[in-house]
């Protein structure tokens, strides 16, 4: 008697049509911002079906996290990023505070809706926010294996630091996050806050 059960027939993922409602919702999050962004609208300019849109993406604020944090390749965990050797290394190759997709005015698109939008506000902080304190609080700790951190670091102090800075400059005060701000916030906060004190090795020769 065969008693072998037989797979239910299905459909493979088309990771090809991912992409492209994903490309067409960034594209619709800069033209319309997310208010004016439809999940009928990514659908008709990715040609795909609005049930394969719902399908993988049950709502536009998931379609809409998704399309960012896809599109900006930004690491997850420490074990995405090159162990430099040092902290400030690490947290320079990291690059924390570039927007998470290919285009500037993709974040500015967004951020009123984060602003008026408790839904869309909860899951922008979860990736956006909780997910960068997870990562420095890893570089920390790997900083802290390599005896590069002071023996008093508060480390979930500190891991928040940087995020927190970065989303109030995005979120409250609307503004640009550039190089030149990162650079900022690793020389003249973390890196003051977490590294171990450089003292001199001998004291002065007096002799006279």
């Amino acid at each position: 008697m065969d008693t072998t059960v037989a797979r239910r027939p299905g459909r493979r993922r088309d990771e090809s049509k991912d992409d492209a409602i994903l490309d067409a919702a960034r594209e619709l999050l800069v033209e319309r911002g997310f208010d004016g962004m439809t999940m009928d609208a990514v659908a008709d300019r990715a040609g795909a079906g609005k049930a394969t849109v719902y399908r993988r993406w049950p709502s536009k604020v998931l379609l809409t996290v998704d399309a960012i944090v896809c599109g900006g390749n930004f690491p997850m965990s420490a074990q995405d990023v090159v162990d430099t050797g040092s902290l400030r290394g690490d947290l320079q190759s990291v690059r924390l505070g570039r927007p998470a997709a290919n285009s500037s005015e993709l974040m500015y698109g967004l951020m009123p809706a984060v602003r008026e939008n408790p839904e869309l506000a909860s899951v922008f902080h979860e990736h956006f926010v909780a997910s960068r304190v997870r990562l420095m609080h890893e570089l920390l700790e790997r900083a802290r294996l390599r005896g590069e951190l002071r023996d008093d670091i508060d480390l979930e102090f500190v891991a928040a630091v940087a995020p927190a800075m970065i989303s109030y400059r995005k979120i409250v005060a609307g503004l640009p996050v550039d190089d030149a701000f990162v650079a900022r916030v690793i020389d003249s906060v973390i890196l003051p806050l977490a590294l171990r004190p450089v003292h001199q090795d001998a004291a002065p020769d007096h002799q006279g």
